[in-house]
């Protein structure tokens, strides 16, 4: 079992992408900037090939995605190919591979161990509002039957609290009471203690939290730094 503490699953670094460590039954890795995998930015043939290098054996067809749009839906994926809106993928398949892009937000692999199943989240600040967290751990529980004891998390490099200064505004009920920071007279935001305030919730200990701000660190794209920036992903697939 990985502790609950902030751990570094980088066993191997390459300019492309780096491999998650993770539990027997997955396999995950996080891309790399400058290598953008999200259409709008580049044009669609440059994204397509960079998407094809990375989750190469895997085949364009067999990649599984979604347009993301901050809310809390998770849809399964019974093959590749575009899934719609959405913000969480569910495979419980092999030959699938998941991708969730990010550029600030959190990018979340829930994993239950003894049955198989592999969650994909897009979580940011909505996203963690809106449920998309917990939405995920309740369809493990009542659709899977899965024990809480056997669900490995990993949370990947996101904005953290050193860059993400917010307005008031943003707390506008209990959700991220736990992420609410005051320095020097600004406010920030700890979207890290939100997920941990989440996860302890459900007893969960199971977990690995990625030590790099996006913001903060180059090698992640991050809208925060840069508005027009891609978008970086992690990418998963069952074996």
């Amino acid at each position: 079992m990985i502790p609950n503490n902030t751990l570094k699953p980088y066993p191997t670094i390459c300019t492309q992408k780096t491999h998650i460590k993770t539990p027997n039954g997955v396999s995950a890795f996080l891309s790399h900037a400058p290598l953008n995998v999200a259409f709008g930015s580049d044009s669609k043939e440059s994204i397509l090939q960079n998407r094809s290098a990375l989750i190469s054996p895997f085949q364009l067809e067999n990649l599984a995605y979604l347009h993301q749009i901050h809310g809390n839906t998770i849809i399964e994926a019974k093959s590749g190919g575009f899934l719609g809106k959405g913000d969480g993928i569910l495979i419980t398949q092999k030959g699938i591979i998941g991708m969730v892009m990010v550029a600030d937000c959190n990018p979340i692999l829930l994993f239950d161990t003894q049955k198989k199943i592999l969650i994909l989240l897009h979580a940011g600040r909505v996203g963690l509002q809106n449920g998309i967290l917990i939405n995920a751990l309740e369809l493990l529980q009542k659709r899977f039957h899965s024990c809480l004891s056997a669900i490995f998390i990993f949370v990947g490099p996101s904005i953290r609290n050193c860059c993400y200064e917010v307005k008031e505004e943003v707390f506008n009920g209990d959700i991220l009471e736990k992420g609410r920071i005051l320095r020097n007279g600004k406010l920030y935001l700890d979207l890290i203690a939100t997920i941990k305030a989440q996860l302890e919730t459900y007893t969960l200990k199971n977990y690995s939290i990625a030590p790099q701000c996006t913001c903060c660190d180059a090698s992640f794209f991050s809208y925060r730094r840069d508005s027009n920036c891609g978008r970086f992903a992690l990418f998963a697939s069952l074996i």
